[in-house]
């Protein structure tokens, strides 16, 4: 009966594959947002850290 409904309905088959599609996309999309989420968040923890060494540096420094 499905095979029936899109040999009478050309556009049943396009349908069909958009409706698989789009999902697919928007979770595609939602991977690449939390990818660069986790890379903007690494990003800063790496300079806080960066900051955090210099400051022991500094201190380490003076008390030298």
């Amino acid at each position: 009966m499905a095979d029936e409904a899109i040999h009478n309905h050309p556009n049943a088959e396009e349908q069909e594959v958009g409706a698989i599609q789009a999902p697919e996309q928007r979770i595609e999309r939602m991977e690449r947002t939390l990818e660069r989420r986790f890379e903007q968040r690494l990003d800063q923890r790496f300079e806080e850290l960066r900051s955090m060494l210099g400051a022991l540096n500094l201190r380490a420094d003076q008390n030298a």
